[in-house]
């Protein structure tokens, strides 16, 4: 069978898991496992299952957000000591992870992770906000310890991409300084699927490539750990990673699959690699096998989104809508309130079921794009051109008529129907959250979907649905922060519930014991 001739980024890839492997990524010794109540666990369990109802979130996202969200209440609200092993306790209770990860080593290898961080904090004498970034940094770490080879692949995945499209990406006006930390930005976001926070965890081993070695008492990282952090957030908060995760979205693609091999095939992934009739065969194989999921994914996440909007929209309702209409217009109408309670998640569950598969001819086409990136060193350019132009003003004017058009448009339809005031804000409201969460489950679904050329009709409509897509994104985002229903979990009723649920496990325990002493 031939062989063939792999680029310089994908051998240095190839030889960095070589290199790993022989240090080793070896089975540990047999570790001491900690004891999980079952009855614990699942009340731990349903009272999770109830917060994430009414905090949506990505699914790879949630154990990392229950971990900080763990941390922050032990740190900032208890001011308790956090030990690993009641972390780990906690999140094997709310089943984050599996109880053989719930060991002795496992604890302390937690806690010098969370010490580290705190460390730093009491060093620089940071604000709150600096002491939340902190924690959250503590947050992804422990996600990835979690994640293990999983971890180290990514990475690794992350960096050849990132070394093939390096030199063939170019912005005007930007410095190679900027385009290096947008491009490190774009190339996680697109193929790890990255959020904020872990994003900022990355930048941060980038910032500090030698965090686990430094020494914390240095006066030097202790004076610039808040201009690392700020910097941090100057680069999450720039919109060109965002443009040029749009240009990449297709060598994301060839690269995840190799990421999957990788994960699949472990040592004999580089024999595969320099066979390519065998690495087109696993492609297809393990796309067909995708597609599949995708869309049972893609089923799973719409019907989450609906449960979580139709329960928010309820609650909308009652506090805003329904008292308005008694009390300060003094008549009820029937129509605006089932309709700002019904359409929304009826049409998110309709725009979500009705996508169409993947088919073979997208196959064909990833197979076609991964021998050009992979074996032939033929990579597209990435060019970035300058937003103001001539004719940039006049179009802006245009695409503004569009959008004020589109939106009286939806207020004359509102009126037509006896929609009040309070009526329209709130359909307005739900009509963005709805877009970006279609938006959002709609992309993931297609994120193996290699981009070509749309036609005029579907580029008007994705034209016009950008204005209240971005709407829908800042809303959800600032809504996550002002959730009333989570914020009232987390300070009222999860501190309590989980100091209930120490003392219950602490409790079993001791019974057993007691037990035990009878015979």
């Amino acid at each position: 069978m031939p062989r063939v001739s792999l680029t310089q980024p994908i051998q240095a890839l190839l030889a960095r898991m070589d290199a790993w492997r022989d240090e080793g990524l070896k089975k540990s010794e047999p570790e001491t496992t900690l004891e999980v109540d079952a009855l614990v666990s699942g009340a731990a369990k349903f009272y999770e299952k109830v917060r994430y109802l009414i905090d949506y979130r990505e699914e790879h996202t949630i154990r990392r957000s229950a971990i900080e969200r763990i941390l922050k209440r032990r740190v900032l609200i208890e001011s308790q000591p956090v030990l690993g092993d009641d972390l780990l306790r906690e999140l094997a209770e709310g089943q984050y992870v599996p109880k053989d990860v719930v060991t002795e080593e496992s604890g302390e290898r937690i806690s010098d992770i969370v010490t580290r961080y705190l460390r730093l904090s009491k060093r620089g004498m940071g604000s709150g906000h600096l002491d939340r970034r902190l924690l959250s940094l503590a947050a992804s770490e422990i996600e990835q310890l979690f994640s293990g080879e999983t971890a180290m692949i990514d990475e690794a995945t992350a960096e050849a991409l990132y070394a093939t499209m390096r030199p063939h990406t170019s912005v005007f006006g930007a410095s190679e300084q900027t385009v290096d930390r947008q491009l490190f930005c774009a190339v996680r976001r697109g193929l790890l699927g990255v959020d904020n926070e872990m994003l900022s965890y990355a930048l941060w081993r980038a910032y500090v490539p030698n965090w686990n070695s430094i020494d914390l008492d240095s006066e030097k990282l202790t004076a610039e750990v808040q201009t690392i952090v700020a910097s941090i957030e100057r680069d999450i908060k720039n919109p060109m990673q965002w443009q040029l995760n749009g240009k990449i979205k297709n060598e994301c693609i060839y690269f995840q699959v190799l990421r999957e091999l990788l994960h699949k095939k472990k040592g004999s992934a580089e024999w595969i690699l320099n066979n390519q009739a065998d690495f087109d065969a696993f492609t297809r194989e393990f796309l067909q096998e995708k597609y599949e999921e995708e869309n049972k994914r893609l089923q799973s996440s719409g019907v989450r989104a609906v449960g979580y909007l139709f329960f928010t929209k309820i609650i909308a309702a009652f506090i805003f809508e329904l008292p308005y209409e008694l009390f300060v217009l003094g008549k009820f109408h029937a129509v605006p309130l089932l309709t700002n309670t019904l359409f929304h998640p009826m049409l998110l569950l309709a725009t979500t079921r009705g996508m169409r598969s993947l088919n073979s001819a997208n196959t064909e086409a990833i197979v076609s794009g991964m021998h050009e990136v992979f074996y032939k060193e033929k990579v597209r350019g990435v060019r970035i051109q300058p937003e103001h132009t001539a004719l940039s003003a006049i179009f802006g004017l245009v695409y503004l008529l569009l959008i004020c058009a589109l939106f009286l448009g939806i207020v004359g339809v509102l009126t037509a129907l006896d929609f009040n005031f309070v009526s329209m804000v709130l359909f307005v409201f739900f009509l963005a959250l709805v877009s970006y969460f279609a938006f959002r489950i709609r992309s993931n679904a297609q994120r193996w979907k290699v981009s070509g050329k749309q036609g005029p009709l579907s580029i008007l409509f994705h034209v016009l649905a950008v204005p209240i897509v971005r709407t829908g994104r800042w809303l959800s985002q600032k809504f996550s922060s002002i959730n009333v229903l989570v914020l009232f979990m987390d300070f009222i009723i999860e501190t309590p519930f989980k100091l209930l649920l120490s003392f219950s496990s602490k409790f079993f325990v001791y019974l057993r014991e007691k037990a035990d002493d009878v015979y």
